[in-house]
């Protein structure tokens, strides 16, 4: 950690957004865009009162003033007097390994037209919407990375296949922040989640999953199943964050499993669209 230096120049406030932010009962985090550059903020929940963490347009003037240099992260707190202060980080921040795919796109380039989760918004992309999913925080990583390396198989499939009908969404590009890999943009596959009358369509497409991916899932819940009905474009599974290698009980137990999740109406592992 370092302490920032007055006599550097500063970061301007109106050119600061916070882009996603996590508090719980201890901290603050805000993923903050500063310019065309990304830089992240831990706050203890005491350093400012609850309406000031929680809304950014009041925490953001009140900020003490950031240094216009690469650092990357930045704690701010009080000291014993009350008296803000900075300690600021230029560690780099953590990165998607499964790199594999040609097209990288800055995910500040992207306009969202609709945000259906946390990390996970429409776009628009080359003229057309498509899916962003990102890791907003570092806890997040994981599961983009296991996205990542699971697409990666379904591309794969899908070029050694062309004449199959595809597994899931076409994978567009990687995304990136400040140069490191964050996230994944996807095709758009418009459709319904999948009902009982589709359990045929959703076993077929779950056992090409298991048998010529040799994969298992991971969260075969209706919403991930989506139903082309107009176009009888067919299904499609979507959500791909918690697949891993084939472990055939499992993959048995998905297969048991669709009659019921496909009848199940409490909503769970929906998207909430805003």
């Amino acid at each position: 950690m370092l302490f920032i230096n007055t006599s550097v120049k500063m970061l301007r406030k109106s050119d600061m957004e916070i882009l996603s932010q996590e508090i719980n009962d201890e901290y603050g985090q805000y993923r903050l865009r500063t310019g065309l550059s990304v830089r992240y903020l831990t706050i203890p929940i005491d350093t400012f009162d609850d309406d000031t963490m929680c809304r950014p347009w009041l925490l953001i003037p009140k900020l003490p003033d950031l240094p216009d240099s690469p650092w990357t992260t930045a704690t701010i707190s009080r000291d014993d007097n009350g008296t803000l202060k900075s300690a600021i980080s230029m560690d780099p921040q953590p990165e998607i390994r499964t790199a594999w795919h040609e097209k990288h796109v800055d995910v500040l380039t992207l306009s969202s037209t609709r945000r259906f989760r946390s990390g996970v918004h429409e776009v628009q992309y080359d003229g057309a919407p498509a899916v962003a999913k990102i890791a907003r925080f570092d806890w997040e990583m994981r599961r983009v990375e296991r996205e990542t390396w699971a697409y990666s198989l379904l591309t794969d499939h899908a070029s050694q296949k062309p004449d199959e009908p595809p597994i899931g969404p076409k994978f567009l590009s990687h995304l990136t922040e400040n140069g490191r890999i964050m996230g994944l943009l996807l095709e758009k596959v418009d459709g319904e989640s999948a009902c009982i009358d589709d359990l045929g369509d959703c076993e077929a497409l779950l056992r090409r999953l298991h048998r010529d991916l040799e994969l298992t899932h991971g969260d075969v819940n209706r919403y991930n199943f989506l139903v082309d009905r107009a176009s009888g474009g067919g299904v499609r599974l979507v959500d791909f964050e918690h697949a891993h290698d084939l472990d055939e009980s499992l993959a048995r137990e998905e297969l048991l499993s669709l009659p019921a999740e496909l009848t199940e109406e409490t909503g769970r592992g929906a998207s909430i669209t805003f």
